[in-house]
């Protein structure tokens, strides 16, 4: 008979952190360190109020995943333990001392290269945290370390998702970077101007429906605010899959005004998860909009396709 599982395990494992520094030679021993994945002295102070900005997190109630919109404190939003002091430094020291150009190859490229490095490292700590639930289940002798189980076959398919996106990161950002080739990666952007910040991303997804073992395209997705009246949208991917990206996105870039900006919020709740709203936006959505925006998020999340809704899921 199985035994039920503890719950003080899942949040033991919860707790778990990978923090291996993920530098373009996968060879540093230091630690890694909370970087953030989004600029904190200027994207993320754009958006806060009182120190504060708005994300969605996944918790469990009463056995089932959600998403709500919690405050969290701008110092701990968008960080992620995937490099150590030294190699944050060194490798983004051209986005966080300088001002964003959209003329400067190298700026966008690290930008993007941020946000798969930022992926890379959350793939491999799910992979490792569903490595520690096998073998508990192992060692308690809930299920066997040779025969099939289902907590043998997430752990094994998160592993195989880790390992593509370390692939897709080695080909096509880890190698251009360490031959300072930065056009290999392509960009397509817009401005929104004269209106105040109230969202900022940093996010990875794939393009195409290949399994996460084969070789997929993905694209990067950063929303940038830069100003107390602008942002910027800068969406990158490989040249060699400049196609299939533009193509996924296009809804963003052949549109304009409002009508873009949806386009815009819809893609960030169906494909994003990294992205941050200023509080008190959050706070002017009714309560049937928010909970429209948090379940569809949730959908996205479990890989489910969400509840039609008629509320308007635009975030901006």
């Amino acid at each position: 008979m199985q035994e039920e599982p503890n719950i003080s395990d899942f949040f033991e494992t919860m707790k778990a952190r990978f923090e291996k520094c993920l530098d373009p030679t996968f060879s540093c021993k230091k630690p890694a360190i909370k970087a953030h994945s989004v600029q904190n002295a200027t994207s993320l102070g754009f958006i806060a109020e009182k120190n504060h900005v708005c994300e969605l997190r996944m918790r469990i109630k009463n056995g089932q995943p959600e998403c709500v919109f919690e405050r969290v404190g701008r110092n701990q939003a968008s960080t992620f333990m995937g490099l150590c002091a030294e190699h944050d430094a060194e490798i983004f020291r051209p986005i966080d001392t300088n001002p964003l150009s959209l003329d400067d190859k190298e700026q966008l490229f690290l930008i993007a290269y941020r946000s798969v490095t930022r992926e890379l490292h959350v793939v491999m700590e799910a992979a490792m945290r569903l490595q520690m639930v096998l073998q508990r289940q192992v060692t308690a002798g809930v299920v066997s370390k040779d025969a099939p189980s289902p907590a043998m076959i997430e752990a094994t398919a998160h592993m195989i998702k880790a390992w593509g996106v370390w692939k897709h990161r080695f080909e096509f950002y880890d190698q251009p970077f360490v031959k300072s080739q930065f056009a290999q990666i392509l960009h397509s952007s817009f401005i929104i101007e004269n209106a105040n910040p109230v969202l900022a991303s940093s996010s990875f997804f794939s393009v195409d429906e290949k399994g996460w073992g084969k070789r997929f395209a993905a694209v990067t997705l950063n929303v940038i605010p830069t100003s107390s009246s602008q942002s910027i949208v800068i969406v990158s991917y490989p040249k060699e899959q400049s196609s299939k990206a533009r193509r996924y996105v296009s809804s963003i870039f052949t549109k304009r005004g409002d009508q873009r900006l949806r386009a815009l919020s819809q893609m960030l709740i169906n494909r994003a998860e990294n992205f941050f709203v200023l509080p008190s936006q959050v706070e002017s959505w009714s309560e049937e909009k928010r909970t429209a925006i948090e379940n569809a998020f949730v959908a996205n999340v479990i890989n489910e396709k969400p509840e039609k809704t008629s509320v308007d899921l635009m975030l901006f």
